[in-house]
């Protein structure tokens, strides 16, 4: 007999005596149903969270887990990506809470070739390999946060031939890097890896504001540009970039092989995205864990697979 929806729904006890947790949905289906692709970044879905006596929300936190059992049979989960809103609610019994979220940063495939599974296709259907959503609220005082999963299917990977990561944001390691809201010009450098031979035809920068506002989840587009350059009209931001380390294209690149490119992203403007998504004072986006500073990276290929990178940067 197959797995049904409310099969594949596992209710975890803990913290149910504060909390109930239910997640509604994942990508706009039913949760059940929901997939998640092995060359997916991002996930969004909606969590209801109903309160069983009177207590204290602290935050709502969102999990993609992968779950691999051993050949003694061994189940161990390590989280694929993760996020977090953090919002103080004082709650009475019976207070409902509705909340949409947005999950980027997952990275499945990595997670899956640390365990030694490469073959993409045939870990799809392997017994020994799941994939599972997370949702859990923050209980002030509770022992165990009362959460919910889902056993989602994992879709196919669709992710190019490349690895495209930025190592570097005005002048520093992207890891300490920090970006001051007010600044009109930003400045990177990319490094991409091929995990197998290509035909690199450009890279593309992309700054994008992720927001929980009082209307839910907001994306927006700040700014981008590309290399080698293209002429566009319509878009503030679309810059002139003032060329590449190591890249000449097209640019033909072995297993394993890196090339290094630095971009400059003009007509920055995060003040006005801000304001038009409720952030009067750019300066309320600093150190605000409502707001994200991202930025997204493409490498696009001769055979149209595009590869995929996103790094936070910290305003200032």
């Amino acid at each position: 007999m197959g797995m049904g929806i409310f099969d594949k729904i596992k209710k975890f006890a803990t913290g149910s005596s504060t909390a109930n947790v239910v997640i509604t949905s994942i990508n706009g289906g039913e949760p059940g149903n929901a997939t998640i692709a092995i060359s997916d970044t991002s996930v969004r879905g909606h969590m209801r969270v109903t309160a069983q006596q009177d207590c204290t929300m602290l935050a709502m936190k969102y999990d993609v887990m992968l779950k691999t059992q051993s050949d003694d049979g061994h189940w161990t989960a390590i989280s694929v990506g993760s996020g977090k809103t953090v919002e103080r609610r004082d709650l009475k019994t019976g207070d409902v809470i509705e909340h949409d979220w947005v999950l980027n940063g997952i990275d499945v495939e990595t997670y899956l070739r640390n365990q030694s599974f490469t073959d993409f296709e045939a870990v799809r259907s392997n017994p020994k390999v799941k994939l599972l959503m997370r949702c859990t609220s923050d209980v002030e005082g509770s022992p165990f946060d009362p959460e919910a999963e889902v056993e989602v299917k994992m879709g196919a990977n669709a992710a190019g031939p490349c690895k495209i990561e930025t190592t570097v944001v005005e002048g520093k390691p992207a890891s300490i890097a920090s970006f001051p809201v007010t600044d009109s010009v930003c400045k990177g450098t990319v490094v991409v890896t091929a995990k197998s031979g290509c035909v690199l035809t450009a890279t593309r920068y992309e700054l994008w504001l992720e927001m929980s506002t009082a209307n839910g989840p907001v994306e927006a587009l700040c700014a981008k540009d590309q290399d080698p350059e293209i002429k566009q009209e319509g878009l503030a931001g679309l810059s002139v970039s003032f060329g590449g380390t190591n890249i000449t294209f097209p640019h033909a690149m072995t297993q394993g092989e890196k090339a290094t490119q630095t971009w400059s992203i003009r007509s920055v403007d995060l003040a006005s995205v801000l304001a038009k998504n409720g952030f009067t004072n750019p300066r309320d986006a600093v150190d605000n864990p409502a707001v994200k500073f991202v930025v997204r990276t493409f490498a696009d290929t001769e055979s149209g697979a595009v590869s995929q990178g996103r790094t936070e940067v910290k305003l200032a």
